[in-house]
């Protein structure tokens, strides 16, 4: 797949999942390297997308976190990392769902459908936490309320309310603002 198909935010997971592979001297790049960096996020997209799927994002955040550690190691002279057949089919997977929705880039949550639909440690990961490719899907239609992915900063226009404003209604109903 080419790189420069996936948005600025899903290039960077991949080169996440590689610092991982290398921190844990993992000769290949696997899907649970994948699933770790996506769930590991400090803005919690994809374990937000598998929360409203239904899902437990913790169990397959401790889950992917013991896959990696389960990979073997490589010691020494290997400073070649090799992208396995079963990431590689993710990557795919998320390609072609792109292009089904409309969309000219790739982004982050359709790596994580690609890791859920495509065959590998991820996908095994996701199905025992209690996520389904269609309840995947429904989730992604509900973030991006019929957006399509056409530039490569395409997840910065996701919830930017949420993201720069601040809601003084749900505030006030929690008594969070001073009387004026």
């Amino acid at each position: 797949m080419d790189m420069e198909k996936l948005t600025e935010r899903a290039r960077g997971f991949v080169q996440a999942a590689q610092t991982i592979a290398i921190r844990e001297q993992n000769q290949q790049l696997e899907t649970q390297h994948l699933l770790k960096a996506l769930l590991d996020d400090r803005e919690g997209l994809a374990a937000g997308l598998l929360t409203s799927a239904g899902a437990n994002a913790r169990q397959a955040a401790d889950e992917a976190d013991k896959a990696v550690q389960s990979l073997p190691k490589v010691q020494g002279g290997g400073d070649r990392m090799y992208a396995a057949m079963s990431f590689n089919r993710a990557l795919d997977a998320a390609d072609q769902a792109a292009t089904k929705a409309g969309d000219s880039y790739v982004t982050a949550e359709r790596l994580l459908f690609g890791l859920a639909i495509a065959d590998g440690k991820a996908s095994e990961i996701l199905k025992k936490a209690g996520l389904t490719p269609q309840k995947l899907e429904a989730a992604i239609g509900e973030l991006r309320k019929g957006r399509t992915a056409q530039s490569s900063s395409a997840e910065d226009q996701y919830d930017a309310l949420k993201k720069y404003a601040r809601d003084l209604t749900e505030d006030a109903r929690k008594g969070k603002l001073d009387p004026v």
